[in-house]
């Protein structure tokens, strides 16, 4: 690692027409003052440090952005900035340098003041100092000191070390509910002001045709309230002075607005920039910049990035780098007084937490779980960040301190919830959970729908198959259980009261199932969920499908930005094989040498893998929701979340996309074909009217 900090002793560095003021974070030229931006002034510091040298991208990656991966752009962004600040009539030679293929040097040569006045010879500050000195005598009560100084500090390590990483034990606290709203409608994606005196959030009616943004003032009560006829509007943040709303409005697929409108809604809202049709946050973190996450990135709809965009210029530039094989960066929340903002990195089958400043630098990552992290709230008083896991009921807590958790709360006595914002470890802003699962089976000759999954059940993942059998997932008081309808009779029967995995394939026929646990996919058969075969990979997957002949086909999720690979394992042999597809996220088998799969590009791409090559490509619809796929027999079903449409491989692979059934209520999240019957099965949610409340703990 190369030199990134300026000596203690260091108070100016002269450099041709220009003066750095080290504590001011200025640069002068007698006439002109300019302040750097942290990232900026990092920057260049590190070339000043490192003047005799050609700077690579990869030590401004390591030492300045603190990352493994920063995206070039957003080097190049930084330098071209740098450079813009660096221009000035009295400084008309070459500041940073650019090498062809190497990276940058710093030009100018270099005097940096001390805090003496006198200066100090750069060598002096890049080199330590070397002092001769007589061999010591080594006296032996020191040594002898040293020594047991040195055991207890080992015993001492050993003791705190399993104390601080000790898993924090779940604590049990009862909570009572204070209705805030119970407006007709569904309440959701709450946004808290900086000051946290106010709430933003929105109402929806008819299926979200109909919303209206609320502005609610936490200490008084009072609301207020903007509607725009055909128009659905959602919260998108606040300015970092807490006096305008940040707000996203949409009236169809590809007319997605972002504006920003005084928060009592008095006047004209402006207009910022246009968006895509799924929900993100942000939040101003100054007078000027608004840090949010963007969708798009890398031409793909589900995969986010945080920008930092100037609202006045227009101008914005990239602040985090998610690998491509994830969901992306989620932002979560701005702390003033540190200048940083927290955000979650989705991938697929965990989520990670994570803390920079607002321009990108110094980003550390914090925590790991299993589930999402929706929102989020920084606790000024404890230092502390909260959220809310509501798969489990958890209220955690994390030290920013001591980077660690402080401690796990159940809430007893609270409805199940779907949007948390935690205000303290006492109180809790949320709105009660108004999804519903359904399942149900299109008929594809007649194009009839039929609900055939049992009310008031939380079900996912439905599994269609020949022999009339759909099998499917419950959640039922926490507990996941597995459950077959017979779609002839009605009845349902349940295979297990309690599983361990929450992604299931249930081969055609419907006597295997795949269980998909973390790095493990246990195969069983479906009558007594006996177990059959078991795959273990070295990396987590991220899809698994039956083939032909059932042979399996799974994904692995990738560290880097093109990594994805794809495996078929061969019953006969037990043993996979890796396939020559590229970053796929999901694929199935056409035949014994075609295969199609969706790239982390949204395309659908036939590979031909006795030629090794890609023959034909399909452009999808912009997701709504979630792709979905099922296929069988050259016929490939594709859902974007509301729509169904069917390729019919067997006409060729030109066919067309052919729309064959648009749902009219609620969100399509899975697919399930069933060749023999003529069914689709799916999984939908459909949404409820709810309340807005506060949970607040119980005193003892």
């Amino acid at each position: 690692m190369k030199q990134a900090e300026f000596s203690d002793s260091v108070v100016e560095v002269k450099f041709g027409a220009w003066c750095l003021n080290i504590k001011r974070q200025i640069i002068s030229d007698g006439t002109v003052e300019k302040e750097l931006e942290p990232l900026l002034y990092k920057i260049l510091s590190y070339l000043i440090l490192n003047q005799n040298m050609i700077i690579t991208r990869e030590n401004l990656i390591e030492d300045v952005w603190c990352q493994t991966y920063v995206d070039d752009n957003a080097i190049n962004r930084a330098i071209s900035e740098l450079r813009k600040i660096l221009k000035s009539p009295q400084q008309s030679e070459l500041v940073v340098k650019t090498h062809y293929r190497k990276g940058y040097s710093f030009v100018p040569s270099v005097e940096f003041i001390g805090s003496e006045y006198q200066n100090l010879p750069i060598d002096n500050l890049n080199k330590p100092d070397v002092i001769k000195k007589a061999k010591p005598v080594i006296n032996k009560t020191r040594l002898r000191a040293f020594l047991l100084l040195l055991l207890v500090s080992i015993l001492l390590i050993s003791f705190i070390w399993p104390v601080k990483n000790r898993e924090v034990k779940t604590t049990y606290k009862d909570y009572q509910e204070e209705v805030l709203s119970m407006k007709d409608g569904t309440h959701s994606f709450l946004v808290l002001s900086p000051n946290e005196k106010n709430l933003a959030f929105i109402v929806s009616k008819n299926e979200g045709l109909e919303s209206y943004l609320i502005n609610k003032d936490l200490i008084t009560g009072r609301e207020k309230v903007l509607f725009k006829i055909g128009y659905e509007l959602t919260p998108v943040g606040w300015s970092y002075n807490n006096s305008d709303i940040i707000y996203r409005q949409n009236s169809g697929k590809k007319d997605c607005q972002v504006f920003i409108i005084d928060s009592n809604f008095i006047g004209e809202a402006k207009h910022l920039f246009d968006c895509n049709n799924l929900p993100f946050f942000g939040e101003g973190v100054n007078n000027t910049n608004f840090v949010y996450s963007k969708l798009g990135y890398r031409n793909r709809d589900e995969l986010a990035v945080l920008m930092n965009r100037n609202l006045i210029t227009g101008e914005e530039y990239q602040i985090s780098s998610p690998n491509l094989n994830s969901y992306g960066d989620k932002f979560l929340a701005h702390i003033e007084d540190k200048n940083k903002v927290v955000f979650e990195r989705h991938q697929f089958g965990f989520s990670e937490l994570y803390i920079a400043d607002t321009e990108g630098g110094a980003q550390t990552h914090l925590y790991t779980t299993k589930n999402r992290i929706w929102s989020l709230n920084y606790d000024q008083k404890s230092n502390s960040l909260l959220w809310y896991d509501n798969v489990d009921n958890i209220l955690y807590q994390y030290s920013l301190v001591s980077q660690k958790l402080l401690q796990k709360v159940s809430m007893q006595g609270v409805s199940g919830y779907s949007t948390t914002l935690p205000l303290s470890p006492s109180e809790m802003l949320a709105t009660q959970y108004p999804y519903t699962r359904h399942i149900y089976q299109l008929s594809l000759d007649a194009l009839n729908l039929e609900n055939i999954a049992p009310e008031n059940i939380n079900t996912f993942n439905a599994q269609n198959t020949n022999n009339g059998y759909i099998y499917y997932l419950l959640n039922d008081a926490q507990i996941k259980r597995l459950a077959v309808l017979d779609t002839a009779t009605g009845t349902v029967s349940i295979k297990s009261n309690i599983i361990d995995f929450s992604i299931m394939k249930v081969s055609s026929d419907g006597e295997e199932l795949l269980a998909l646990k973390n790095n493990v996919i246990d195969i069983r058969d479906t009558a007594e969920l006996s177990l059959k075969d078991t795959i273990t990979v070295d990396g987590n997957i991220v899809n698994v499908e039956y083939l032909n002949n059932k042979n399996i086909g799974y994904i692995l999720r990738g560290d880097t930005a093109t990594s994805n690979t794809a495996y078929l394992y061969d019953r006969a042999t037990k043993k996979s094989m890796l396939l020559p597809i590229s970053n796929p996220v999901w694929f199935e088998q056409l035949s014994t040498s075609k295969f199609i799969f969706l790239s982390a590009q949204n395309k659908l791409q036939i590979f031909d893998s006795w030629n090794n090559l890609i023959t034909h490509e399909f452009e999808l619809n912009s997701v709504l929701y979630k792709h979905s796929f099922a296929l069988n027999d050259n016929k490939l079903f594709h859902s974007d979340g509301s729509n169904i449409y069917l390729y019919d491989l067997n006409l060729g692979f030109k066919a067309n996309a052919e729309l064959i059934y648009t749902l009219k209520v609620g969100l399509i999240t899975q697919l399930s074909y069933a060749k023999e019957l003529g069914t689709l099965a799916f999984t939908t949610i459909t949404i409820n009217n709810n309340k807005l409340v506060k949970a607040i703990e119980v005193p003892k």
